[in-house]
């Protein structure tokens, strides 16, 4: 199961972007997550880009990581 979604997070980070919105993955794999994207993006009306204030990106995954941190816990 911990590979399963920490596989799905990595290809969802595939996006270009931050996804905010909820993801519910049944027996899906690399296959099943890239077809996802795909299909979301050939849909404009499905999605839209919209401006991230300081309180959201604040509570993003990452926010406040440095290259500095990431080389010292790798």
């Amino acid at each position: 199961v911990r590979h399963k979604m920490l596989d799905a997070l990595g290809d969802l980070s595939l996006a270009g972007a931050p996804i905010l919105g909820h993801y519910d993955g049944h027996k899906a794999g690399h296959a099943m997550t890239n077809a996802l994207l795909r299909r979301l993006f050939d849909t404009p009306r499905a999605w839209r880009m919209r401006p991230c204030d300081a309180a959201t990106a604040a509570r993003l995954p990452g926010a406040g990581v440095g290259i500095d941190a990431v080389t010292a816990v790798a």
